[in-house]
Order: structure tokens, then C-alpha cells, then sequence
């Protein structure tokens, strides 16, 4: 809460319409910003907990990521909350101040929920430019996000990193009992 009230007030420092909305906001207030928002009277809100379903602002054509979530039910509510269509909206920008700043994050889940089912892999379906995307869908990524993202992709799937990780919580990912003795 505290970091979505700093980046507001980051937003309106740089003269950005910008308001902090989170559980600790009445009904009237997130109801306010959310018509604000639609008339442009505000530009960005940075929300805590809320929006992430249920909720229906086609206007929005920007989505920040500005914290990890390791659950692809709430990253695609959240991503959902731009992918709405209205009238003037050509697409969706999608910011993600995130991936790069935690080792641990794994973009492959993220695009895989987006892709239509393949027998080609996520690795394959970014370095070939989306084959596999809905009829009408695309998406265009920077040459250096590319890279990084197909990067974290292999790392992912081959990485020394990555077997040393999915060992040392292999216990508590399964819930079964691991011991180097199991393999010798």
C-alpha cells in the first residue's frame, strides 16, 4: 500500500493525474476514480488487492506490473484488466518493472498462459514472433526485452541455476521427501 501511495505521489510530482486506491479506500473512492479514470480526469490509478476481477475499465490501455506474483490467475486478471476493447483503444502497453529485478522470476508460465495451445515451445513461439497467438491478437516486444525474456526462457529450461533451485524446494513444492540417498 505504502509503495502504490509512493508512486502516486511520484505520477502527480511529475504533473501525472495520478491517485492510490487499496482496501484501505472507502466504496465512494474507488468508485470516484474509477469513472475519473474513464473521463481522463485522472490518468493513473495504482491499485493494492483491487481490480483484479470483477471489475470492467475498457479505457484502460496501460498496465504496469510494479510487484512479483508468483500466481498466473491474478497476473492474467490483472494483464485483463487492459485487454478490454472500446471505442479510440488501438491496444494494450504492458510495463513490467519486475522480471528483471528478481532472478527468480519465470516469464515462460506468463506466455505460455497467453499463446493458443502448441506443440512448439514458448522459446520458440517468442523467437518466431507468436505463430500461435488468437486470430487478430499480436504482440510486439523490444529487441532488449526479447532478448532478455528469451534468455530467462532458456535459464529456465536449462540452467544450472534452475536444477540447484527446483532441488533445494523440490519438498516443499511436491510435498514428497527428498534425499540425494533416493537417486544412488
Amino acid at each position: 500500500i505504502k509503495h502504490a501511495e509512493f508512486m502516486a505521489e511520484c505520477f502527480k510530482d511529475a504533473g501525472l493525474k495520478a491517485v492510490a486506491l487499496s482496501s484501505n479506500n472507502r466504496d465512494e473512492e474507488r468508485n470516484s476514480a474509477r469513472d475519473s479514470i474513464r473521463t481522463g480526469e485522472i490518468n493513473y490509478i495504482f491499485s493494492v488487492d483491487l481490480y483484479n476481477e470483477g471489475v470492467d475499465i475498457p479505457e484502460i490501455d496501460t498496465v504496469m506490473f510494479l510487484r512479483p506474483t508468483e500466481s498466473l490467475t491474478i497476473f492474467l486478471q490483472q494483464m485483463g484488466r487492459g485487454l478490454r476493447t472500446c471505442p479510440g483503444k488501438e491496444f494494450l502497453t504492458v510495463l513490467d518493472f519486475i522480471g528483471q529485478s528478481n532472478n527468480k522470476y519465470k516469464f515462460e508460465n506468463k506466455f505460455k498462459a497467453l499463446l493458443n495451445r502448441s506443440n512448439r515451445g514458448v522459446y520458440r513461439e517468442i523467437a518466431d514472433g507468436y505463430m500461435s497467438l488468437p486470430s487478430g491478437c499480436h504482440i510486439e516486444l523490444e529487441k532488449e526485452a526479447m532478448s532478455i525474456i528469451l534468455d530467462n526462457i532458456k535459464q529456465t529450461l536449462y540452467g544450472r541455476r534452475t536444477l540447484i533451485h527446483k532441488i533445494c524446494n523440490f519438498e516443499k513444492d511436491t510435498g514428497l521427501s527428498f534425499t540425494l540417498e533416493n537417486f544412488f
